[in-house]
Formats: C-alpha cells, sequence, structure tokens
C-alpha cells in the first residue's frame, strides 16, 4: 500500500506541476494529495480481508461505495476552484484535472498502475498539447462588451445590432442586459468574431466604438460561453 500511495503521489504531482508550468493557481502539491489520498482511501477498501481476518464476503462492505464517495468529494474541491469573471468562468481545466487525478489514485489503489500511468499522460497531453492545436483550428472569437451612454440618451439594441453587422460582426441576443443608473444606460452583450480574428477583431471594434453618438466610455474582454 505504501508502495502504491507514493506512486500515486508521483502521477499527482506530473499532473499538477503541469498546472504549475502554466501559472494556474493550484499548484501540484493539491494534486500530490488528492492523487496519493484516493489510493490510499481505496486501496485500504479492498484490502478488509488483511485488516480483518474475520472478514467475509458475506458483509455489506462494498469497496465501490468508497470509489463513489471519493469522486463526488473531489467534486466539492473542483468547484471551489471556478472562477465567475463577469461572462467568463476560469478555473474549468484546473477543477477538471483535479477532479481526474483522484481517478488516477483509485486506478494505483486498485492495482491498475499501468492504466493510471496511461491516464495521468493522458490528461498532461490535454492540458499542454490540445490548447496549442486548438489554436491552429478554426474557431469563432467571443468577447464581451459593456458601453456606457451619455446622460438621458436611451440606446436602440437595433443600432448596435446594425453596427456590428455591418462589420462582420454579431452579437449573441440572448446575452443582450441593460441597466439604468444615475440617468444614463449601460448596455452589455458578447460579440462573435469570425474564426482566427479575435485580436484584429477587438482592436477593431475598439477603434470604431468612440464614433458611435453619445458613447460615454466601454470595456472589451475575452469571455467565454458555457
Amino acid at each position: 500500500m505504501l508502495f502504491d500511495i507514493a506512486v500515486a503521489m508521483l502521477l499527482g504531482w506530473v499532473v499538477g506541476y503541469e498546472r504549475y508550468f502554466a501559472g494556474r493557481v493550484t499548484g501540484a502539491q493539491v494534486y500530490c494529495i488528492v492523487c496519493a489520498t484516493s489510493s490510499a482511501v481505496t486501496a485500504a477498501a479492498g484490502a478488509q480481508p488483511l485488516f480483518w481476518p474475520g472478514f467475509t464476503a458475506t458483509t455489506n462492505a462494498d469497496p465501490t461505495r468508497v470509489v463513489g464517495s471519493v469522486i463526488t468529494g473531489i467534486g466539492f474541491l473542483g468547484a471551489g476552484i471556478l472562477i465567475h469573471s463577469g461572462t467568463s468562468v476560469r478555473g474549468l481545466t484546473t477543477a477538471a484535472s483535479i477532479w481526474g487525478c483522484s481517478v488516477i489514485g483509485i486506478l494505483v489503489g486498485m492495482g491498475e498502475l499501468p492504466a493510471a500511468i496511461a491516464l495521468a499522460a493522458l490528461f498532461v497531453m490535454c492540458m499542454s498539447i490540445l490548447p496549442s492545436l486548438e489554436r491552429r483550428l478554426p474557431a469563432r472569437a467571443v468577447f464581451a462588451a459593456s458601453i456606457k451612454y451619455q446622460r438621458d440618451y436611451h440606446p436602440e439594441t437595433r443600432d448596435m445590432v446594425e453596427f456590428l453587422r455591418s462589420r462582420r460582426l454579431s452579437m449573441v441576443e440572448d446575452s443582450i442586459s441593460v441597466t439604468y443608473e444615475d440617468g444614463s444606460y449601460r448596455m452589455e452583450f458578447i460579440i462573435m468574431a469570425n474564426a482566427g480574428a479575435s485580436l484584429s477583431a477587438m482592436d477593431f471594434v475598439a477603434e470604431e466604438l468612440p464614433n458611435l453618438p453619445h458613447v460615454l466610455n466601454f470595456t472589451l474582454e475575452h469571455s467565454s460561453r458555457g
């Protein structure tokens, strides 16, 4: 069991180091603890006859319940890492990797060392190689806009839709929100650009928005839609 726990901790560190190298908030220590603890709990649940010689299969002990409890419990840890900022949700990859790291520990605790090593390698590949590959593939850039208008001016949504359409951009209609405070309106929405045009599209919109009438100030930021 001690050997399995040590191997699980090493595999957890391999996965966690990728997150550390990428500058994410969660360090490798969390992955080591999650993976090693999952391995220890699973191994202990499956080795009950060694601990209690009188243990027989007629009892209600079920190691699979321990596995389900570990996966569920780690899910709450991952949820605490999620960060919601404006229209973007960050930390999903880290949260998913922590949840998956518990499965690596479970596999080690079950004695399935080759499968655990293969899963750890797949995790590292998914988090380090796939993002660079995705950047080479076609995709639609998405960024959020927040525009504040001058006092006593009521903005029309259709005017903004036409403004974007004439520049080969589109507004996500179910993302529009309009607020009114201190005599000024603020419109917030998500803009979708063509594939591979995220930076150029944002720069273009940033140059064009000041030319719209009654625009007081605005904010543009990269976004992600769930």
